[in-house]
C-alpha cells in the first residue's frame, strides 16, 4: 500500500508536469520556426481557416523535436519539486531505494517514446506532406488585391492599373483612374483613363468591378502599314470593367507530387527507397566499361583484343602484320584514334564514378532518416535517465535551473545529431553509428547521473567544491609559499 501511493505521488508529480513542458517547448520551437515563414504568410488575405491549418499542420511537424526536451524539463522539476520539499528525502528515510522512485515514471518514459515513435512514423509524415505542399501553394498566391495610391498595381495579368487617390473613409470612391490593357500583347495601345469611380468586389471575391465616369480610351487597332497609322479615341459618360481575379486566389497542388520527399516516408518506404539506390549502385559497379566493347576497332583489325586474349607473346605477331598494312603516313591517325578514345575512357570512368557516390550518399542519407526515427523515440527515455537524477540531486524545482539544464544537454544532443549524421553522410562512419551517436553519448550521462543519484551524491552543492578547495590549498599552496627557518652557522 505503501509502494502505491508513493507511486500515485511521483505520478501526480510528473504528468502535469509533462503535459506543461510538452506545450511550453512546442510553443518554443513553433515560434522560432513560423519565424522563417512569416514573409510568405503576410499581406496575402488567407483566411483564418487557411492560417489554422498551417499552424496545426507545423505544429504536428514538430513533435519529433518535442518530446525530448519535454521529458528532460518534466523529470527535472518533477525530481527537483520532490526534493526541494524534503518529500524525496522521506521517501528514502521509509527505505525506499532511488529506482523504486524512479520506477513509475520511468514507465512513462516508456510509453512516451513509444508515442514519439508513432508520431514519427505516421503522423509526422503526413503533417509534412500536407504542411509543404499548403504553404508552397501559399508562396505562389500573389499578395491581396491593395491599390495603393500613385503607383501602379502590377499583379492582375495583362493589366496595369494606377489610381492616383482613393476615399479616405473606407468608401470604394475612385479618382484619377489609369488603366493599361495588354491582353491583346502589342505594348502599350490601349490605354483607359477617367476622372472618378468606384471599384467593389463580386461573386465570392472572385471579380473585380470598377464602374469608371466620364472617361476616355484609346486604342492603336492592328495594321500591316508601319508607315501609316491609325489611332481611336472613345469617350464614355459611364463605363463598367470586369477583371478576373482568379490569378491571385490560391490553388492546390496534388499532394502526391510532394510524396518523394524522404521527411515525408514512413519507415517502410525510407527502406524501399534505401534498398533500391543501393542496390542500383551495386547494379551500376558491377557493369565496366572495359568489357562492353573492343578497346579500339578499325578497318586493319582489333589488335588489342587479339593480344588480350592470347597474351602478351602474340603481339609481335600482331606487330609484323601491322606494319606491312599501315602506311607510315596512318600512324597520325592510329595515335588520334587511340587518344580521342583513351580521352572517352577517362570521361565515361569519371562519370561512373560520380553516379555510383551519388547512389551511395543518396541511399545512406534514406537509411539515416529511418533511423532518426527510433533514435529520437528512444532519446526520450535517456532524456528520462538524464532528468530524474539530476533532478533529484539539484533538488530545485520551477522553470529556473531546470530549463538552464535542459537547455544544455538538449544543444548537445542536437549537436551531437547532426555531428553523427554528417559523419554517415560523409561515409566516415557507419548509418548505425552515425545516428546512434548521440544516443550512446547522452546515456553515458545519464548512467553517471543514476549512479550519483543513488549514492546521494552533493554533485552541485558548493560548499563540497570548496571543502575541497580548502584541502587542496591546506595541502599544497600554504606549505609552498611557507617561511623555510633561517639556518644559523655555529663557529
Amino acid at each position: 500500500m505503501l509502494f502505491t501511493k508513493i507511486d500515485k505521488l511521483v505520478s501526480k508529480a510528473f504528468i502535469p508536469t509533462f503535459f506543461l513542458t510538452f506545450f511550453v517547448v512546442l510553443f518554443i520551437l513553433f515560434t522560432v520556426f513560423i519565424s522563417q515563414y512569416l514573409e510568405d504568410l503576410v499581406g496575402k488575405d488567407l483566411g483564418v481557416e487557411v492560417y489554422l491549418r498551417v499552424f496545426f499542420y507545423f505544429a504536428l511537424t514538430l513533435t519529433p523535436m518535442t518530446f525530448p526536451l519535454a521529458t528532460l524539463l518534466a523529470s527535472l522539476m518533477c525530481f527537483g519539486n520532490l526534493g526541494e520539499h524534503s518529500e524525496l528525502t522521506a521517501i528514502k528515510g521509509a527505505g525506499i531505494s532511488l529506482p523504486r522512485i524512479l520506477f513509475p515514471v520511468g514507465i512513462y518514459a516508456i510509453l512516451i517514446a513509444i508515442g514519439a515513435f508513432l508520431s514519427n512514423n505516421y503522423v509526422a509524415p503526413e503533417a509534412n506532406l500536407r504542411a509543404y505542399s499548403l504553404i508552397y501553394d501559399i508562396r505562389q498566391k500573389k499578395p491581396a488585391l491593395e491599390f495603393k495610391e500613385g503607383g501602379f498595381y502590377n499583379d492582375l495579368p495583362d493589366y496595369r492599373i494606377r489610381i492616383e487617390k482613393k476615399d479616405r473613409d473606407g468608401g470604394n470612391g475612385i479618382y484619377g483612374v489609369m488603366i493599361y490593357d495588354h491582353s491583346t500583347r502589342r505594348g502599350n495601345t490601349d490605354l483607359i483613363i477617367a476622372d472618378t469611380g468606384k471599384m467593389y468586389n463580386i461573386l465570392d471575391n472572385n471579380y473585380l468591378v470598377m464602374e469608371l465616369q466620364n472617361g476616355h480610351r484609346f486604342s492603336e487597332p492592328a495594321s500591316d502599314n508601319t508607315y501609316k497609322r491609325e489611332f481611336v479615341r472613345d469617350n464614355f459618360k459611364k463605363a463598367k470593367f470586369v477583371f478576373s481575379l482568379e490569378a491571385l486566389g490560391m490553388n492546390r497542388t496534388p499532394e502526391e507530387l510532394f510524396k518523394s520527399h524522404r521527411v515525408m516516408m514512413t519507415m517502410s518506404e525510407l527502406r524501399d527507397v534505401a534498398d533500391s539506390l543501393e542496390n542500383e549502385s551495386v547494379k551500376y559497379l558491377s557493369t565496366t566499361p572495359y568489357t562492353s566493347k573492343p578497346y579500339y576497332d578499325y578497318q586493319f583489325g582489333s589488335i588489342a583484343n587479339d593480344s588480350i586474349k592470347n597474351g602478351l607473346d602474340t603481339f609481335p605477331k600482331h606487330y609484323t602484320l601491322f606494319k606491312k598494312v599501315i602506311n607510315p603516313e596512318d600512324m597520325f591517325t592510329f595515335y588520334d584514334k587511340a587518344i580521342n578514345k583513351t580521352r572517352n575512357l577517362k570521361n565515361l570512368m569519371t562519370a561512373s564514378k560520380e553516379r555510383i557516390e551519388t547512389l551511395s550518399t543518396d541511399s545512406r542519407i534514406y537509411r539515416i532518416e529511418m533511423y532518426q526515427k527510433v533514435t529520437f523515440s528512444v532519446a526520450c527515455f535517456i532524456m528520462f535517465l538524464i532528468g530524474a537524477p539530476l533532478g533529484a540531486i539539484i533538488k530545485k524545482g520551477g522553470f529556473g535551473i531546470p530549463v538552464l539544464v535542459s537547455i544544455v544537454f538538449f544543444i548537445l544532443f542536437y549537436v551531437l545529431t547532426i555531428t553523427g549524421q554528417k559523419y554517415a553522410k560523409e561515409g566516415v562512419t557507419d548509418v548505425l553509428s552515425g545516428t546512434w551517436m548521440a544516443n550512446g553519448v547522452l546515456l553515458l550521462f545519464g548512467i553517471f547521473f543514476l549512479r550519483q543519484a543513488y549514492f546521494d551524491s552533493r554533485l552541485f552543492d558548493a560548499d563540497v567544491y570548496y571543502i575541497i578547495f580548502q584541502k587542496l590549498k591546506e595541502k599544497y599552496w600554504k606549505p609552498y609559499f611557507a617561511k623555510k627557518p633561517k639556518i644559523q652557522v655555529v663557529e
